[in-house]
C-alpha cells in the first residue's frame, strides 16, 4: 500500500464552509486506489473569502465584457473612421482639381506679374505674356522696366515705389509698351509680397485692361478739340453772324447735312415739316416760325464726326456708334452757351431730337414729356425725311413702309398725340415733300 496526493475540495453548506481534504490509499502491486483518508476543517474565514473570491470573479467578469464593448466599438468607430477618411480624401482631390482648374483661368485671363525686391520679373502670367507680347522665358529675370512706356511720367513710378516701400498698396493707369513697340493701358493694382513668415519678398500686380477705354477717352478729347476749333473758326470767320444768325443757322445745318452726303433740302423740309406740327400742335405763330429757323441745326453736332464714320455705307460697330452717338452732345455744347432764343432753342433741338417717347433714346433716355416739346416735334420731322431719302447706307423706303413704322412707333420712339396730329395732317406734309424734292 502507498499513499498518493493529496488533494483539497472547498464544500460549503447553508450555513458553514468547510475545506474538506482527500487522500487517496493505493495498492503497491497494481497501483489502484483502495481507500481515501478524509478529513474536515471547519475555519471561520472561510465564508468571507468564499465571497471576496466570487465577488473578484465577479468583477474580472464585468470589466472582461465592458473590454470587449470597448473593444467592439473601437473596431466600429475604425472602420468609420476609415471610410470618414476615404471620403474626405476623395472630396480632397475633387477640390484639388478644382483648385488647378481656378489656377489655369487666373493665369489665362488675368495679367498678374511678381518680382523681387529689386524689381526683377519672377513670375508673370499667361495674359501678361499674351498682352505684352513677350514670351515667359523673355521676361522671367529682367528688370519690370522693360516693359516702361517713354509716355508714362517718372513721378508715377516714384510714387508707385514710394507707396510700395511703405507697405501699402498702389493704385493707377499705366501705359506699358508691347514687345513690338506698341502699347497697352492698365489699371493697376500693386502690393508688397510677404511670405508665410511675415518677411517681404518682392512685389506683385494685377491689371485690368483698359486700352479701348483710354482709346475712346482719347478720341473723344480730340473730336472735343475738333468741336472747339471749328467752332471757333466759324465765329472768327463771320464776325456778322449775330446779325445774320437766320441765315447761318440754315447754312450750317446745310453744311452738316452735306458732310453725309445729304441735299440741302434736306433741312427745308425738316425745317417746313417742324413749323407744320408745332401750328398743329398749338404753338403760337412766332415759336412756330422760330423752331423752322432753329430745326436745320439739329444735326450741327455732326460736323465733328470723322468722314469714315459719318459716311460709312454700313452698318456701324459699337465703338462706331458710340462715336456717332456724340453728335447730339456735341450740337449742344457748341450752341448751349449763347444767350439768343434762336441758338438757345437750336441747342435744345440737336440736343433732343434722338430720345425717344419711351426712354429708349440717346443722350439721357428722357422718356414722355420729360423730352421737351422741340425735340419731339423735330425728331418726328427727321425721321421722316430720312426714311424718304436715299443716303450712303440705304435707298429711300417708300411712303406706305414709313406709314407703317410712324404707326408702330406711335408711344414708343414718337410722341403719340404728334403722330396723331401728323396723321391728321399728312396731306400737308406731302405737299412739303412734294414742293422741295431733291434733284
Amino acid at each position: 500500500m502507498k499513499s498518493s496526493k493529496a488533494f483539497s475540495l472547498l464544500y460549503h453548506d447553508v450555513e458553514k464552509t468547510y475545506i474538506v481534504s482527500y487522500l487517496p490509499i493505493k495498492n503497491i502491486k497494481n497501483d489502484t486506489t483502495v481507500a481515501y483518508i478524509v478529513s474536515y476543517v471547519n475555519n471561520p474565514y472561510i465564508h468571507s473569502i468564499m465571497y471576496k473570491y466570487v465577488i473578484i470573479n465577479i468583477l474580472a467578469l464585468l470589466t472582461l465584457i465592458i473590454i470587449a464593448i470597448i473593444s467592439y466599438y473601437n473596431i466600429k468607430h475604425h472602420f468609420s473612421l476609415k471610410e470618414e477618411v476615404k471620403k474626405k480624401t476623395k472630396q480632397l482631390l475633387v477640390k484639388k482639381n478644382e483648385l488647378e482648374e481656378l489656377v489655369k483661368a487666373f493665369d489665362k485671363n488675368v495679367i498678374f506679374s511678381k518680382t523681387d525686391l529689386k524689381g526683377n520679373i519672377v513670375h508673370v502670367s499667361d495674359a501678361f505674356c499674351k498682352i505684352s507680347g513677350y514670351e515667359a522665358n523673355e521676361l522671367i529675370g529682367v528688370s519690370h522696366n522693360v516693359i516702361r512706356h517713354p509716355d508714362m511720367p517718372k513721378e508715377v513710378f516714384k510714387n508707385m515705389w514710394e507707396t510700395l516701400k511703405l507697405g501699402k498698396t498702389w493704385f493707377g493707369e499705366v501705359k506699358n509698351r508691347k514687345k513690338n513697340g506698341g502699347y497697352y493701358w492698365v489699371f493697376t493694382k500693386a502690393e508688397p509680397d510677404i511670405n508665410i513668415d511675415g518677411k517681404q519678398i518682392g512685389y506683385y500686380a494685377v491689371r485690368q485692361d483698359i486700352t479701348a477705354q483710354k482709346e475712346v477717352e482719347e478720341l473723344k478729347k480730340n473730336l472735343e478739340q475738333q468741336v472747339r476749333d471749328r467752332v471757333s473758326e466759324i465765329v472768327s470767320l463771320d464776325k456778322e453772324i449775330q446779325d445774320t444768325q437766320r441765315e447761318v443757322v440754315f447754312t450750317m445745318g446745310s453744311i452738316a447735312e452735306s458732310r453725309s452726303k445729304e441735299t440741302g433740302n434736306h433741312v427745308k423740309r425738316v425745317a417746313e415739316y417742324s413749323k407744320l406740327l408745332a401750328i398743329h400742335y398749338g404753338l403760337p405763330e412766332d415759336e412756330a416760325e422760330m423752331l423752322k429757323q432753329a430745326s436745320p441745326m439739329h444735326d450741327i453736332g455732326k460736323v465733328a464726326i470723322p468722314d469714315a464714320i459719318l459716311n460709312k455705307p454700313g452698318r456701324f460697330d459699337k465703338l462706331e456708334r458710340e462715336i456717332m452717338n456724340t453728335h447730339s452732345q456735341l450740337g449742344y455744347d457748341m450752341l448751349k452757351y449763347s444767350d439768343r432764343p434762336l441758338l438757345k432753342m437750336a441747342s435744345i433741338v440737336a440736343y433732343e431730337h434722338h430720345e425717344k417717347w419711351d426712354g429708349t433714346g440717346y443722350p439721357n433716355s428722357l422718356k414722355g414729356k420729360d423730352i421737351h416739346i422741340y425735340g419731339r416735334i423735330t425728331a418726328i420731322a427727321d425721321v421722316f425725311d430720312a426714311l424718304g431719302s436715299d443716303r450712303v447706307y440705304k435707298k429711300a423706303w417708300e411712303l406706305d413702309r414709313i406709314l407703317n413704322l410712324f404707326k408702330e412707333e406711335r408711344g414708343k420712339q414718337f410722341d403719340p398725340q404728334l403722330i396723331d396730329i401728323f396723321f391728321e395732317n399728312i396731306d400737308e406734309f406731302l405737299e412739303i415733300r412734294d414742293n422741295f424734292i431733291d434733284e
